[in-house]
Parts: structure tokens; sequence; C-alpha cells
């Protein structure tokens, strides 16, 4: 009998993998790595590999900032601009303190945190619309970055941390990739099994509900926004090592918007638009997609605003299958949307 529970369990299990949107985003990347293949043969080499995961690095990590904000029920439009900010902040205390590059990294981190908890008071103490408030830090913090860089590209002083962008694994894995697994794995640990991480969850899903239960919503969020913005300015610091310059004008970070792709791979990877439901394991393959497709219109020579277009189009579809999925979930509970409690755009919910 408990034999037959467990191959009962396995088959469960096994079905749920298959219905997975980790899964079925492996499949399309797989679909779309051999389409590129047979399109053009011979890109799989070490230096086209390394490209990838190395382009992977920063969008990835950002998703340790916008998907729990995301799970909770908000958003934070100022990520970018943030990581912008704080590389500018790195090299000029490198430069105007000469401590070491790793205590500087701290404050770097310190100051995105900071301004993550001003994002917090913003939309959890004031009341503000998220995504209206966050898009207004981040032309305020984008501005004060461009006037204390002069819109110059600033070289990167500290050359033990750029010389750290230059150390491979297996001579095709970049050590800041290891990091990026290395956060994946801790963020998703703590958002799938702690307390905290359920309580994220809880937060994003209804939010009347959370408070009966004894959860303080402002207060996760506002340790999300902390954390996003620190998060953040890791990802700042990352891309100026491995570009080893700072650019605040309209390159660089400016020009690619790593964290509105990290938004994108998100949705895509079955983290709701409005909160209670997702994981960071289908946002990391969502990532993969989205770097795999971009690279893949490079290496085929097609248009670039191709690689626009069908990320939106991506991000069209996950919404509206989203929107369908949240409708029918409440359909089959009885309840409509926009009531009391019931799902809201992120940054308008109540609290």
């Amino acid at each position: 009998m408990q034999k037959e529970r467990k191959e009962n369990m396995k088959v469960s299990n096994t079905r749920m993998f298959l219905r997975s949107k980790v899964f079925q985003l492996l499949v399309l990347s797989i679909v779309v790595f051999g389409i590129t293949t047979i399109v053009s043969p011979g890109w799989v080499n070490q230096p086209n590999l390394r490209r990838v995961l190395d382009n992977t690095i920063v969008t990835g990590i950002f998703l340790c900032a916008v998907a729990p904000l995301l799970m909770s029920g908000v958003i934070d439009f100022s990520g970018t601009a943030t990581a912008v900010f704080s590389q500018v902040a790195f090299i000029m205390i490198f430069d105007a303190t000469g401590l070491p590059w790793g205590i500087v990294i701290i404050i770097a981190i310190i100051i995105g945190a900071a301004i993550g908890f001003v994002n917090s008071l913003l939309v959890v103490r004031l009341n503000l619309m998220a995504f209206i408030a966050t898009m207004a830090m981040a032309t305020v913090i984008g501005g004060i970055a461009s006037w204390l860089s002069r819109n110059v590209i600033m070289p990167m002083t500290a050359t033990e941390l750029g010389q750290l962008s230059t150390i491979w694994f297996a001579g095709i894995i970049p050590l800041f990739f290891i990091v990026f697994l290395a956060l994946i794995i801790i963020y998703s640990f703590i958002l799938m099994k702690t307390t905290f991480g359920r309580s994220v969850l809880m937060c994003g899903g209804n939010q009347v509900a959370a408070r009966l239960a004894g959860l303080n919503p402002k207060k996760i969020r506002t340790i999300l926004f902390i954390n996003s913005g620190a998060v953040a300015s890791l990802v700042g610091v990352i891309h100026a090592a491995q570009n080893r310059s700072a650019n605040a004008g309209t390159g660089g970070l400016n020009l690619s918007m790593p964290h509105m792709t990290a938004f994108i791979a998100s949705i895509l990877g079955g983290v709701s638009f409005f909160g209670g439901s997702g994981s960071l394991a289908g946002a990391f393959m969502g990532v993969i997609l989205l770097e795999l497709l971009s690279y893949s219109v490079l290496v085929m020579l097609l248009p670039a605003p191709i690689t626009h277009f069908i990320n939106g189009a991506l991000l069209i579809i996950a919404l509206t299958v989203d929107q369908v999925s949240l409708r029918m979930r409440m359909k089959k509970l009885g309840l409509k949307g926009g009531g009391s409690g019931g799902p809201v755009m992120p940054g308008v919910a109540q609290r």
C-alpha cells in the first residue's frame, strides 16, 4: 500500500512538472536553440556560449528584486536607475577614499537599500501608486547620477573587481554567473521554504486574509522594497565590473533596461502580475528564454528591433494568460475582481 502511494505521488509530481512554467519555458528554450542551430550551425562555440551566459547575469540577478515584489502585489520601476546611481556612487567613493573595493560594494548596497526604503515610504506609508511613485524616483535618482557623472563614461578604477569578470569555470561559465545562480537558490529557498516567503505570497494573494492571519503587509513590503534597492545596487556594481566603466547617460544600463527584461521574464515564468503566486525557478527559465531569443536574433542576422517585438508579444501573451487564469480561479471561489480583498493592479492594492 505504501509503495503504491509513493508511485502515485511520483506520477502526480511528474504531471505537475510537465504542466509547470519551468517545463514549458525549458521546451521553448530548446526549440529556440534548435532553430538557431539549424539556421546558423556554427554559432555553438565557446565565445558565443560565454556571451549568452554573461548577458544573462545582470537580468538574472534583477529577478531577486523584481519577482518577490510582484509576488507581494506591488511593483518597482526604479531598478535600472538605482543600479546606474549605485555604480556611479561606487566609482566616485572608491576614487575619493581608496577604501578596499569590497567595503565600497557594501556602501553601494546600503545606498541602494536606502533608495528602496524611500520607495517604501512613498508606496507603503503614503499610499502612493507604486508604479507612479517608483517611476518618479527613477527620474530623480537618474538625474542625480547624470549630474554627478557629468554624463561622461566613468572608468572602473577598481581593477581587481574588474578582473573578476574575466574568471571562467570550465572555460565557459563566468564567476558572476555562479553568483547569480547562488542568489536564485537562496531567494528560492526563502520564498518557498520559510515563513517569511509564504507570508509574501499570502500578502499578494489576499491582504485582508493576510491581516486576519496576523501578518503585516506594510512591514513585508517595506522589507521587499529595501531588498529591491539593495539587489539593484549589486547589479549596478557587477555591470560596471563587466564593462570596466559606469555610464549614466543614454547608453549602458539605461539603454538595455535589464530591470524591465527581468519583469517580463517573471511574468513569463508564472509570477502573477496581481501577486500571490509564482516562483523564481519559472522566472529563471524566463530569463534564459529571453536572453537566448535575443542572441538568436543577433546570430541569425535578423533586424535588432525584432527582439523588442518578441519580448512585447510574449509579455502580452503572459499577461493575458495570467488574467484568464485569475478569473477562472476567482470564478471557482465564487468571487468577483475588484471586491474587498480581491486582486487589483499592483500599487493600487488596499493597504
